[in-house]
């Protein structure tokens, strides 16, 4: 199964990516996780095998622009389908043993063009995945609705669209689903992060109206630690009832049997 993380930035999509790649991984599955936010730091909330600097796919706009064919098509043009199967063994990172990391990244300060080229790559990565090579593929957006409105995540199977207490990202998850929805993703489900009682869950449960709250994760000051400290945060106990419901969910919702 393939999921995609989105929301507004800075509402705990990374978080919540490096949390639930790590209960799958208990719970058995074997996980690919892809970094695709221009501010990449998955790396930094799974378990690295090898700690140390991750090279982003994006950095090397040479493969890239091999890969896209950009510069060598007429107009500006790239190729929709660029063949990625022999570079992605140098990209990827292991972690927890078996399971891998691949980051996409950006490297562009601004006004320096379009990211048509990397978004083309992305998207024959989450399409070409082999059955059998992992499980599950969790996809840690970028802040916003870039991934969608390109048609990036068309290839994934659901969308988890991460919320905060408060209304801001409420309404970007609205645009999430109406978004998916045009992509023929039916699969979205609102996650609550970072709620610091019942009346922050009944709020944002009534912004939401008819669209029910899938998991809900309580603010956890061990987690705002682990990020001063610069290492994965800690799976709280208290988290794993929901982490588990979601990973329940997605598999019903995937085509893919529980392990």
């Amino acid at each position: 199964m393939k999921i995609a993380v989105a929301g507004k930035g800075g509402v705990g999509k990374t978080t919540l990516t490096g949390l639930l790649a790590r209960q799958m991984a208990e719970d058995g599955y074997r996980v690919l996780a892809i970094d695709a936010d221009p501010d990449a730091n998955l790396a930094s909330a799974l378990p690295l095998d090898h700690p140390g600097p991750v090279t982003p796919l994006a950095a090397r706009t040479d493969l890239i622009d091999a890969l896209s064919g950009r510069g060598a098509l007429p107009g500006g043009m790239v190729l929709l389908n660029p063949d990625i199967g022999a570079v992605l063994p140098e990209f990827r990172r292991t972690w927890g043993g078996r399971h891998s990391l691949l980051t996409l990244g950006w490297h562009k300060g601004g006004g320096e063009g379009c990211y048509c080229a990397e978004n083309a790559v992305l998207k024959r990565v989450l399409s070409t995945v082999l059955p059998g090579a992992t499980d599950v593929v969790l996809v840690d957006s970028e802040a916003g609705l870039e991934h969608l409105s390109r048609g990036t995540a068309q290839a994934v199977d659901a969308v988890l669209a991460v919320v905060q207490p408060g209304s801001r990202s409420v309404e970007t998850a609205f645009a999430i689903r109406e978004l998916a929805a045009a992509l023929g993703i039916r699969a979205v489900f609102p996650v609550l992060v970072g709620e610091r009682g019942p009346e922050d869950v009944d709020a944002v449960q009534s912004t939401l109206g008819d669209w029910p709250i899938l998991a809900h994760l309580a603010w956890e000051d061990s987690i705002r630690r682990a990020d001063l400290e610069g290492r994965p945060p800690p799976i709280p106990e208290s988290f794993r009832p929901a982490l588990r419901r979601l990973i329940l969910t997605l598999a019903s919702a995937c085509p893919l049997e529980h392990p």
